[in-house]
């Protein structure tokens, strides 16, 4: 700063010939107590001070006195460019200001200095107020005893605290709530800092105060980069749906070239060389496609005029070199002014899908051979009334489409029912499907009845997958071992039977269906229903139509016929000829089989593959099986006459003691003696024998 900048510029002077009175005149007009005094050419010859005017006066002296008398001649002259530091501490009230021409330029009073200086600390402080209110960052000021001197409406606005109420508070417990003040210390000079104040995101950096090597106190500033942040999220978001959309176009199995404005490729996957195949000159990104560089680079080139020209979608057939059939299809992309920036175009190859066209042909074709060869009218062997009753009633329900609940033992054929009952239905050429609800776990049963939608649970398949009764739609579901379907599964089975639609695991849309139900068990569902172990309303829902099947004890004409039909088909499956002796088919006719047909079966097939000679003799037979089945066989030998009444009385007596003996039912047991079961009870009580201890369990 120099003294020209702080003096009193062209100040009113006095002669030396004018008088005091002159002098008062000039004070009360400039507000000024002091003027300079020239002489006759103009050059400043003394300085009349007010101090220097009234003890004039006091001595005696009037108005009318001379200037020179009283004037002070000892001056002190400075340049105006003399430098403000170098005056600022002499200890003068006044100074004359020279200018090049030693001419006055100014004065410099004390009290004018004071004026001049404190005019220039407000203009200062104004303007930094003003910088520090415009200033978008916040800037908080602490001095060297802690305190906040200085903080800015932006600081204020970021921390929500009040410029009045921080100004002169210590800055730890000022900036406490917002945890800026362990940014105060030394150690965090000079570094950019990530805070989170509230909902917004700051930035801060601390910097020090310091005046001739002294530290005066630290600066913090504050900038908001949430949006920043915001910005830098969604630009990550963009980077990372670019990266996904280059793997999606590099992982297409069909082939993509985009095409800009000037007919440079600037993009193109590996699918568009494999189906493409030009030896001229390979596609490229960032070459100009050329009409007459190739014939496969002349297509491209002429489906983008294409696009262009008409400003939409076209597709051409295109022959390769190698041979190879494809089509051609170009999307236009327009800019924001409506123009055509770019073209997308797509290439097919069409031999490869002709080709899997015709695979699927065939496959379907293999396909419905094998479904016709799998759901091919079983041959259901029956020479029994009871069998051929079940067959009528079986093809009977067929016609319709009721649900039908099959019962029997293990083992009886209800499988080869349910295939009887769809083969002769109008679904004939639907599906037929058929699950085991006692073979699968009941956490997995659901999913395989239902499906589940892609992320449904834990290790569930990423796309998916439909369960049993849509893959039944249409024709056929056989539920067998429906007695051993969990609670919560009969609850969904229920609603489909009365909807006829079904939601998947962890879907929310209804997925209509048109399956008929089929039901077989080997357990007494009606016994369960009291039992609460079965749903009566799911019960009654099944059992539209029933079926028994009878076990083979009480059909003993179809135990022959059976053997000979499994012989049969044994000896063609491992090309043998064997044949069953007589004594062994009155043994088979003896047998209790309580596995049923299913035993029957197995043994047929043992014999076949153990058997030494073609003639299948009893001492072939199981050992554990052949005993029971030869007591089982024996004839009644009497030693003596009797009355045929009292040896029938005798022989059904023992008959209905083994029968009770072996079962834990009177059902069971009138069964296997082909009687009913009040017929069996009433000779039973006639005979004298207990039978509290048996069930009427079937």
């Amino acid at each position: 700063m120099q003294v020209k900048q702080v003096m009193l510029n062209n100040p009113e002077t006095l002669y030396y010939w004018q008088t005091l009175a002159d002098a008062v005149d000039v004070y009360q007009r400039q507000q000024v107590n002091c003027a300079p005094v020239l002489g006759a050419d103009g050059e400043v010859v003394g300085i009349i001070t007010v101090f220097r005017l009234l003890e004039a006066l006091q001595q005696g002296t009037t108005l009318a006195t001379p200037i020179e008398e009283v004037m002070d001649r000892k001056l002190v002259c400075i340049h105006e460019d003399t430098g403000f530091d170098q005056v600022a501490n002499l200890p003068i009230d006044r100074l004359i200001v020279l200018n090049e021409k030693r001419q006055l330029s100014g004065v410099l009073t004390r009290i004018e200095l004071i004026k001049k200086v404190h005019r220039a600390l407000e203009q200062t402080e104004h303007q930094l107020a003003a910088v520090l209110e415009a200033v978008p960052n916040g800037i908080i000021a602490v001095d060297r005893e802690g305190d906040i001197c200085q903080i800015n409406p932006a600081a204020a606005r970021l921390l929500g605290l009040p410029v009045a109420a921080a100004l002169g508070q210590p800055a730890a417990s000022a900036l406490a709530a917002s945890g800026l003040h362990r940014y105060l210390v030394a150690a965090r000079e000079d570094r950019l800092h990530r805070v989170r104040v509230g909902d917004r995101t700051l930035a801060v950096r601390r910097s020090s105060i310091t005046r001739e090597g002294q530290g005066q106190g630290e600066v913090l500033v504050l900038q908001d980069i949430s949006e920043l942040e915001a910005i830098s999220s969604e630009l990550s978001v963009v980077k990372s749906l670019n990266r996904q959309l280059q793997s999606v176009i590099a992982a297409c199995y069909d082939g993509m070239v985009v095409i800009d404005g000037q007919d440079v490729v600037r993009g193109v996957n590996e699918a568009c060389g494999r189906i493409m195949a030009s030896p001229d000159a390979p596609i490229s990104t960032g070459r100009r496609l050329q009409p007459d560089a190739g014939e496969a680079e002349g297509q491209l080139y002429q489906l983008c005029r294409l696009v262009r020209d008409s400003r939409k979608a076209a597709t051409i057939m295109y022959q390769t070199p190698a041979g190879r059939e494809a089509i051609l299809t170009g999307s236009p992309v327009f800019n924001e002014e409506g123009a055509v920036s770019q073209v997308v175009i797509n290439i097919r190859d069409m031999t490869e899908l002709r080709h899997l066209k015709e695979e699927a042909q065939r496959a379907t074709a293999e396909l419905q051979a094998l479904r016709a060869r799998h759901l091919a009218a079983p041959e259901v062997v029956r020479q029994s009334p009871a069998m051929q009753r079940v067959v009528d009633q079986a093809l009977r329900v067929a016609a319709v489409d009721s649900t039908v609940l099959i019962t029997g033992e293990s083992g009886v054929g209800k499988e080869v029912i349910a295939r009887l009952i769809h083969q002769h239905s109008q679904r004939r050429e639907g599906p037929f499907m058929e699950i085991n609800c006692g073979a699968i776990p009941e956490n997995l049963l659901e999913s395989e009845l239902f499906g589940y939608e892609k992320g449904a649970f834990t290790g569930a398949s990423k796309e998916g997958k439909i369960g049993l009764l849509e893959v039944a739609n249409n024709g056929t579901l056989f539920l067998d071992e429906i007695g051993d379907l969990p609670l919560g599964l009969q609850v969904k089975l229920l609603r489909f039977l009365q909807a006829q639609e079904i939601y998947r695991l962890g879907g929310r849309q209804p997925i209509k269906l048109n399956v008929r139900i089929l039901a077989a068990t080997n357990k007494d569902l009606a016994r369960m229903v009291r039992e609460k172990a079965f749903r009566e309303d799911l019960y009654y829902r099944l059992n539209v139509v029933p079926i028994r099947i009878p076990p083979l004890r009480e059909r003993r004409e179809d135990i022959l016929p059976l053997a000979q039909h499994f012989l049969t088909g044994f000896n063609g499956k491992y090309g043998t000829g064997k044949r069953l002796s007589f004594a062994v088919c009155r043994l088979l006719e003896g047998y209790a089989w309580p596995g049923n047909v299913r035993e029957l079966q197995n043994l047929m097939e043992r014999l076949v593959i153990m058997g030494e000679d073609d003639l299948i003799q009893p001492e072939q037979l199981p050992l554990e099986w052949a005993g029971e089945s030869q007591e089982a066989g024996k004839a009644l030998v009497l030693k003596e006459l009797l009355p045929l009444q009292e040896a029938r009385e005798q022989v059904e007596r023992q008959l209905i003691t083994m029968a009770l003996d072996r079962y834990s039912s009177l059902r069971r047991a009138a069964r296997a003696l082909g009687v009913s079961h009040s017929t069996l009870l009433r000779k039973a009580q006639a005979y004298g024998l207990m039978v509290q201890n048996c069930t009427d369990v079937v």
